[in-house]
C-alpha cells in the first residue's frame, strides 16, 4: 500500500493524503473487501477505513488516469463469490470509462484499459464479472446512451457489443445482477423521464446483447439511484429505487412455478392484485422459467431528492432485508420491513442537525452491515459505527477540501498545518496521538483534520502563521483577516496531538466562536456567554448557529468541525484597493507583508504591516504588476518578492530607519526568467533565495562577491535548473544541509503538471549541470494538477513526542483538492 511503501529509491513515504470526494452521486463505493474507493477531482483514491481494528483509517493509495473530473467508480462486482474483489470500474467528465487492474503484490493500481466511445460526459458506470471470467460493463453519458462493453477470459481488449440510444432521455443511474440458477443478466436503468427501464441478457444462448424487457412506472421525477438485493436461493429479488420525487419504490421479481400456473391462477383467482408485468428466462438446467414484476410498496419519508438507495449486504446471514437511503435533506434512514404493521418503517435516523451542508450525494453499507460511510454534497465524509446495543455513533474519518488548496502553513514549531482553498474554508491537520510515546514508526499516529477555524464566503488565496495560537489569512476580498485560538481548541490538541501550549495563558483566550445570524464574521465566545445563552429559546430553535464546547477524544466529526471548532477573528486589515493574493509572516512575528491583484506600479504595493497592533508600518513599491509570492529570510532581515512582471525584488531591515528599504532587483539585463514568476523561498540559513518561473527555469540567487563595486549587489550563484516542458509554480528548502562538508542543500520543487521533484544543489559545485536530482514524485506519489505550494516542517526539538532523528516532513498543496505530507529520510541523500 502506498502509504506504507516507499519509492524506488526508498528515501520518501507519503504519510497523509487529505481530499474530499467529488459532488457527484456515485462517486463512492465500498467493496467487500472492507477497502472504499472514491473519485476526488481526476484522481481515485483507495481508502482504508480500518472499522475492526483500533487504528484509524487513512487513504493508503491514489492512481490517476483520467484527464477530467471522476464522475463514478465502482469494484467490479464477482458472480463467483470465492474471488476476491480486486478490479475497479471509473468513468468520467473526460468522456471515457477505464478499467483499473490490481497489481499484486504491490497494492497499487494501474489503468488497464480505456473505454473510448462516448461523445458526451460520461456520468455512471457498473460492472459484474459472471462465473466464466466474462466481464461486463455498461455506462452511460450525457450523449442520452447507454453503452455496453464485453471483455472475455484471456482477452486484453473490452469491445462494445451494444449502443443504447434513449434519444432525449438521460440514464442517470444503472445496476446490473446476475438471476439466480440462470446465465442472465438484468439491467435496470433509471431514466430522466422517471422510468425504470429493463433489459435481459441471456448469455446461455451466446449472445451478448441486452434486450427491452419492460418499463416500471410510478416515479414522478428522474429516477436517481437503484440497487437489487437477492430475497432467497430461488431467485426472488427485490429492486430498490430513489428519485428526485423524495420516494423510494420497491420492485419485487417473484419466481412462479410454471406458465400455466400464472395461467390458471389468473383466471381462477377472484382477489384484488396489483398489476404484474412478466417476463421468461432460460434456467441453467435448461427449463423455463417465468419472472413476475409487482410494485411491492412505497416508502416516503425524506424531505429532499434521494440520490442513493444501497441494500444491506448480509441478508443471507440475518435474514432480515434492511435499506440504506440518503436524501439532500441532510438524512440518512436505514428502513425494514415491520410485519405487526406491514409497513416499511425507518429503523434509524442518520445525519446532520443544522450546518451549513447541503445533504447527502451517497452512502454505503460496510461489508459486514455494521457501519455506514455518507459522502456529502460538500465531499465531506460521514462515518457511523453500530455499537452493541443497537446505537450508531460516529466515527473516526477522513476528510478534506473540496476545492483547489491555495496555501499551506506549518505552525512555526512545525506541529500542525493550516491549509486555505477555494472551497472557502480553512482547516487544520494535525497527528492524532493516542500515547504519550514517541512517533517512531508510520503506524503510531495518523494525521487529521482536527479544525475548521474559518468558513467564508469568498475563494482564500493565502495564509501566513503569527504564532502556535494565531494566524491571518486572506481571500478575494480586500480586507486581511487575523484569527486567534480558542481555549476549547487547545484544549482538545493538547488532548488529541500531544502539542504543549505552556507558553501561552490559554485561560485567557475565548472558550470558542460562532457565526451571529446575520453576523458575517466570526464572534468570540466566552464561558459565561455559553452559559447565559443556554436559556435563550432562540438557541434551542436554531443550535447550529451557537457554539459547543467539545471535549475529544478523538478527531471532530464533521458535523463539529462545521460548527464548534470556529476561531474568533480578532482584527481586520484593510489597505488593498483589489484582492489580496499573497501573505507571508517573519520568522520573528514582527511583520507581516502582504500583496494584492495589480496592473500598475502603485497597485503592486506591499504592504507591511506590525503584527502586534495590526498597524500599517509602510509601502514597498517595486512591481509593475501582480506580486505573486512573498517570502521572508529565516533571520526576518530579508523581505523577498516575485511578480507576474518577471522581477523579484529584495528588501533589507534597516534597523536605524525601522523600514524595509531595497537594496536589490532584478531587470530585462540582470534577470534569466523570461515568463511569470511565480514561486521563491529561502534557504535555512538566509544566505540563498530561489525563484521558479512559468517558463521552466529554476534559480538560485545569491551575493555577488566578485566585485565590491559593482551594482548587480546579487547573482545567480550557478546555471539554472531549465525543464523546458514544465512550468515551475512551487519551491522550498529543506530546513537543514544534507552535506555539511560539501555544503549542500535539499530542494522540492513543484510544476503545473503536478510533478514534485526533489533536487540536491550545492553552491560549491561548478558544473555545468550542478543539479542531481534525488527523486520524482509522479502520479500516485504526488499531484495530478498544479503544486501550488510546498513547506517543509520546521525542525521540531528532541523533548518533543513528533521528533524523530533523520526524517523531514514536508508538506503541499494543490489544485487537485489535495493535502500531502511526505516523510523524507535524510540519511539516504548524503
Amino acid at each position: 500500500m502506498i502509504c506504507n511503501k516507499m519509492n524506488k529509491f526508498e528515501q520518501i513515504k507519503t504519510v497523509y493524503v487529505s481530499s474530499a470526494v467529488n459532488s457527484s452521486p456515485n462517486c463512492l463505493d465500498w467493496g467487500v473487501n472492507g477497502l472504499v474507493i472514491y473519485g476526488s477531482c481526476n484522481a481515485i483514491h483507495l481508502y482504508d477505513p480500518q472499522i475492526t481494528n483500533e487504528s484509524d483509517g487513512r487513504v493508503v493509495s491514489s492512481f490517476v488516469a483520467h484527464t477530467m473530473r471522476v464522475n463514478s467508480v465502482k469494484w467490479v462486482q464477482n458472480v463467483d463469490s470465492s474471488c476476491c474483489q480486486q478490479d475497479i470500474v471509473s468513468c468520467s467528465t473526460d468522456n471515457t470509462a477505464i478499467l483499473w487492474e490490481d497489481i499484486q503484490p504491490t497494492g497499487f493500481y494501474k489503468a488497464y484499459e480505456k473505454l473510448i466511445g462516448h461523445s458526451d460526459v460520461v456520468t455512471i458506470n457498473d460492472a459484474i464479472r459472471l462465473a466464466n471470467q466474462t466481464l461486463v460493463i455498461v455506462t452511460a453519458a450525457g450523449d442520452c446512451t447507454v453503452k455496453v462493453w464485453i471483455k472475455h477470459k484471456n482477452e486484453n481488449t473490452s469491445e462494445c457489443v451494444q449502443t443504447i440510444d434513449f434519444d432525449s432521455v438521460l440514464c442517470l443511474s444503472l445496476k446490473m445482477t446476475l438471476l439466480s440458477n440462470t446465465n442472465c443478466l438484468l439491467l435496470a436503468c433509471g431514466l430522466s423521464n422517471s422510468k425504470i427501464q429493463l433489459y435481459l441478457n441471456d448469455f446461455s444462448n451466446g449472445d451478448s446483447v441486452f434486450l427491452p424487457s419492460h418499463s416500471l412506472i410510478g416515479h414522478e421525477d428522474w429516477v436517481r439511484s437503484l440497487d437489487f438485493i437477492s430475497e432467497d436461493n430461488l431467485g426472488n429479488l427485490y429492486l430498490a429505487s430513489g428519485s428526485q420525487d423524495s420516494v423510494i419504490r420497491l420492485w419485487k421479481f417473484t419466481v412462479e412455478k410454471s406458465y400455466n400456473n400464472c395461467i390458471s391462477n389468473k383466471e381462477f383467482d377472484d382477489t384484488l392484485k396489483l398489476e404484474s408485468k412478466t417476463f421468461n428466462v432460460t434456467k441453467q438446467d435448461g427449463s423455463d422459467c417465468i419472472y413476475m414484476i409487482q410494485l411491492e410498496t412505497v416508502i416516503s419519508g425524506h424531505d429532499g431528492w434521494i440520490y442513493g438507495v444501497h441494500w444491506k449486504p448480509n441478508y443471507f446471514t440475518e435474514k432480515k432485508m434492511e435499506l440504506l437511503s440518503v436524501s439532500m435533506d441532510k438524512t440518512l434512514a436505514v428502513w425494514a420491513y415491520d410485519e405487526d404493521s406491514g409497513l416499511w418503517v425507518d429503523i434509524i435516523r442518520l445525519g446532520e442537525v443544522g450546518g451549513n451542508t447541503l445533504g447527502f450525494y451517497g452512502g454505503k453499507f460496510s461489508p459486514d452491515g455494521n457501519s455506514i460511510l455518507a459522502q456529502g454534497h460538500n465531499g465531506s465524509f460521514h462515518l457511523w459505527t453500530k455499537n452493541k446495543n443497537g446505537s450508531w455513533t460516529p466515527g473516526v474519518t477522513i476528510g478534506g477540501h473540496f476545492g483547489s488548496v491555495e496555501d499551506i502553513a506549518w505552525d512555526p514549531e512545525g506541529k500542525y498545518i493550516v491549509s486555505v482553498s477555494s472551497d472557502q474554508t480553512s482547516r487544520i491537520h494535525a497527528q492524532w496521538l493516542k500515547s504519550n510515546k514517541p512517533v517512531n514508526n508510520l503506524h503510531s499516529y495518523n494525521w487529521h483534520e482536527m479544525a475548521r477555524p474559518q468558513v467564508h464566503g469568498y475563494n482564500m488565496s493565502s495564509v501566513a502563521m503569527l504564532s502556535s495560537i494565531s494566524f491571518v489569512s486572506s481571500a478575494e476580498e480586500k480586507v486581511i483577516r487575523a484569527f486567534q485560538a480558542p481555549y476549547n481548541f487547545l484544549e482538545n490538541m493538547s488532548q488529541l496531538a500531544k502539542i504543549n501550549f505552556d507558553s501561552v495563558d490559554i485561560t485567557k483566550c475565548p472558550l470558542g466562536a460562532s457565526v451571529p445570524s446575520l453576523g458575517l464574521s466570526n464572534k468570540a465566545v466566552s464561558e459565561d456567554d455559553f452559559k447565559n445563552n443556554t436559556s435563550q429559546p432562540k438557541k434551542k430553535d436554531y443550535p447550529e448557529h451557537y457554539f459547543i464546547p467539545l471535549s475529544l477524544n478523538q478527531p471532530p466529526t464533521e458535523e463539529d468541525l462545521i460548527q464548534n471548532t470556529l476561531w474568533p477573528e480578532i482584527q481586520k486589515l484593510y489597505g488593498h484597493v483589489y484582492e489580496v493574493y499573497c501573505l507571508a509572516s517573519s520568522f520573528n512575528h514582527k511583520w507581516l507583508a502582504s500583496a494584492a491583484k495589480a496592473t500598475s506600479l502603485e497597485l503592486a504595493s506591499i504592504i507591511i504591516w506590525n503584527t502586534e497592533n495590526f498597524q500599517q508600518i509602510q509601502k514597498l513599491i517595486s512591481h509593475n504588476l501582480t506580486v505573486t509570492q512573498l517570502a521572508f529570510s529565516p533571520d526576518s532581515r530579508n523581505l523577498l518578492s516575485v511578480s507576474r512582471d518577471r522581477t523579484w525584488s529584495l528588501f533589507e531591515y534597516d534597523i536605524k530607519t525601522n523600514s524595509f528599504i531595497i537594496i536589490s532587483k532584478s531587470d530585462k539585463h540582470t534577470g534569466i526568467h523570461t515568463r511569470i514568476i511565480w514561486c521563491c523561498a529561502w534557504t535555512h540559513d538566509s544566505v540563498y533565495f530561489a525563484t521558479g518561473s512559468r517558463d521552466g527555469k529554476l534559480v538560485i540567487w545569491g551575493r555577488n562577491d566578485q566585485s565590491v563595486d559593482s551594482k548587480i549587489t546579487y547573482c545567480a550563484k550557478t546555471n539554472p535548473l531549465i525543464v523546458s516542458d514544465k512550468s515551475f509554480t512551487a519551491v522550498a528548502f529543506a530546513p537543514t544541509l544534507i552535506s555539511e562538508c560539501k555544503k549542500t542543500y535539499l530542494l522540492a520543487v513543484g510544476a503545473d503538471s503536478g510533478n514534485i521533484s526533489l533536487y540536491k544543489w550545492s553552491s560549491e559545485d561548478k558544473s555545468v549541470t550542478p543539479w542531481f536530482k534525488i527523486a520524482d514524485l509522479i502520479n500516485e506519489f504526488g499531484h495530478h494538477l498544479t503544486v501550488k505550494k510546498i513547506k517543509f516542517q520546521p525542525l521540531l526539538c528532541k523533548t518533543d513526542l513528533r521528533y524523530r532523528k533523520g526524517i523531514l516532513q514536508m508538506a503541499s498543496c494543490g489544485a487537485d483538492m489535495m493535502v500531502r505530507i511526505y516523510d523524507i529520510y535524510l540519511k539516504d541523500f548524503s
